[in-house]
């Protein structure tokens, strides 16, 4: 692929990515999980490939909640209040000082959002932020908190994110090539940059939808109900009839770009973006067959996620591969490479201590599940038979450290309780010293947990994990999969280098963990090391490196989305004058 010529191509007119989630600096907890680390990871790369790139977000000053566990294994969801002058962010205002307003225009009156800019290298995220005076009560709380219980102000975010990023895009003279809707939270966009062709080119609604539609395109991350957004027609009526009457549009035509079949009442906003844009993808080879099913009448290739390596290998590997070069890695002494990996692990039990006052053997295998809790990634797996797992920890021979870590949703009772279940057996079964929960998962912790684990273990249940790229972020270190043959894993092909647990029932994975892995970890050398282990590892980091990358990622965003979307709007290119101030962050 010739990045160079792309570059010239999108000229001054850069790739708009939108989303709900950034997960771009552990000082801005806006994430909650995959969706936001994997849009962290576009972002890091698009400016390591020096691409025309900026990013649009929510602001949530009180973020997504830390977590903290009570004496009895209960989760507490804190909110603190982001301290804004520790954040690497700065506000954009305009040539006299004030902040840059945008409004949009909703049923209660009007919201007003202040953008916020986020840098990395040469890469703008701008955040949009609606706690300023101008807003309601009400409004002003619309961004506070990523992912809340209230509904109603769920559908005024996306309003914010999908109307108010155009809105805000335009008002900083930054008018895209191609805007990029990373999941369907920001699928009211399509109306706003019809709007915009309308009032630029004097177009009708429907000519401009239909030559506004030829710069967007969509991924989709999950095929599972709570990942796709659906309202209420009544809620979108509610909010948006007035916006409907400035785009001159009848309500019910809005409604129907999203209505979903069999459910008229219903107004789904990944319906809105299948509809909408002009091109869409699937996040892995697998996922694409299972939204076939789901959605036949659209063609999804797909798109298999990968991880910024630049960002999640660790340093001590780099200073060996620098550029990642494979061959470094197939050259590293079998021994240097358990010598680095020997760091890493001794990093993450010092921040395992620090975190819970745990204290894990440096010599005995560690093995992590760390992840959101969703029931359909079966947290619970590892603990159905507790016989089998005391058994398994606590051999004298072969000793087995199990390290746990995620999030349960504040509204989600099932997994609140699945992990006042795991530290319960914890207690009962006394493996406090064998099996740690560190609460609070975040970019910081799952660093060290990807780079000092041994074995990472994944346990979905097939057909639901459309991706998962936690596993990546390990395996380019050198941590072994163990994992159910789901999302990246099916292309992965772990045979002969990790292990493939089947997906009906935990019985296997117990005979997997005792028969297969541990031995192979505790089967050394004369110079105190797995040999037939470190062969895996270097496996497994050539995989990642050369198959999974962001970098791989990201090319082919370009070939089959990019691109593909500029040679449809060239042909019914209409004669403009682009004003754009891209890079200036005070607007006159």
């Amino acid at each position: 692929m010739n990045l160079r010529k792309f570059r010239s191509t999108l000229g001054e007119h850069p790739l708009a990515y939108m989303s709900a989630e950034f997960a771009v600096d552990e000082r801005l907890p806006i994430y909650a999980g995959g969706l936001g680390v994997l849009a962290g990871d576009i972002v890091r790369q698009a400016n390591t490939q020096e691409l025309p790139f900026v990013a649009v977000g929510l602001f949530y000053k009180q973020g997504y909640f830390k977590q903290r566990l009570t004496l009895t294994g209960e989760q507490k969801e804190d909110y603190p209040l982001l301290n804004i002058s520790d954040a690497p962010i700065e506000l954009v205002a305009t040539m006299q000082g004030d902040p840059l307003l945008v409004s949009i225009p909703v049923a209660q009156g009007e919201i007003f959002f202040q953008i916020w800019e986020y840098l990395e290298g040469d890469v703008s995220v701008y955040l949009l932020d609606t706690d300023v005076p101008q807003n309601t009560p009400e409004h002003r709380l619309i961004t506070r908190r990523l992912y809340g219980n209230d509904r109603a102000n769920r559908l005024l975010q996306e309003i914010v994110l999908g109307i108010g990023g155009v809105r805000a895009l335009m008002a900083l003279h930054i008018h895209p090539s191609i805007f990029h809707l990373n999941e369907s939270h920001s699928a009211l966009a399509i109306f706003e940059i019809t709007y915009h062709y309308m009032n630029e080119y004097g177009m009708s609604f429907y000519d401009a939808y239909n030559y506004g539609r030829q710069k967007i395109v969509f991924t989709n991350h999950t095929l599972i109900p709570g990942g796709n957004e659906v309202f209420t027609c009544t809620q979108v009526t509610d909010q948006l009839s007035t916006y409907a009457k400035q785009l001159g549009l009848p309500m019910n035509d809005m409604l129907a770009q999203g209505t979903v079949a069999g459910s008229p009442n219903d107004f789904s906003l990944t319906r809105l973006a299948l509809n909408m844009a002009c091109h869409t993808n699937t996040v892995s080879q697998y996922h694409s067959t299972m939204a076939k099913q789901m959605w036949p009448d659209v063609t999804m290739p797909a798109i298999t996620n990968g991880v910024h390596l630049a960002t999640w290998v660790n340093a001590d590997i780099k200073a060996q591969a620098p550029y990642f070069d494979t061959k470094a890695i197939t050259d590293m002494p079998e021994h240097e490479l358990w010598r680095v990996h020997d760091m890493a692990k001794h990093r993450l039990i010092d921040e395992i201590q620090y975190r819970t006052g745990k204290h894990l053997q440096q010599d005995h295998i560690i093995i992590t599940w760390a992840r959101r809790f969703a029931a359909y990634k079966r947290p619970t797996m590892l603990f159905s038979d507790m016989k089998r797992l005391q058994r398994l920890v606590t051999q004298t021979a072969r000793p087995v450290q199990i390290v746990l870590a995620g999030k349960a949703h504040p509204n989600d009772a099932t997994m609140h309780q699945a992990i006042v279940h795991i530290n319960q057996l914890i207690k009962q079964f006394q493996l406090q010293d064998q099996v740690v929960f560190v609460p609070n998962y975040s970019l910081a912790l799952a660093d060290v947990l990807v780079s000092g684990s041994d074995v990472w273990l994944n346990t979905p249940i097939r057909g639901q994990e459309a991706s998962g790229t936690s596993g990546m972020k390990a395996g380019a270190n050198g941590v072994l999969q163990c994992s159910v043959s789901d999302g990246w894993v099916v292309e992965a092909k772990l045979t002969g280098i990790g292990w493939e647990i089947p997906d009906d029932g935990a019985g296997e994975l117990y005979d997997i963990l005792e028969q297969q892995v541990v031995p192979l970890y505790y089967q050394r050398n004369n110079q105190g090391i797995s040999s037939d282990w470190v062969q895996r590892m270097k496996a497994t980091m050539k995989l990642v490196w050369t198959k999974f990358s962001a970098r791989r990622m990201l090319e082919e965003y370009i070939d089959i989305l990019y691109r593909p979307a500029l040679e449809l709007e060239r042909k019914e290119k209409h004669e403009h004058n682009w004003r754009r101030n891209y890079r200036t962050r005070h607007i006159v």
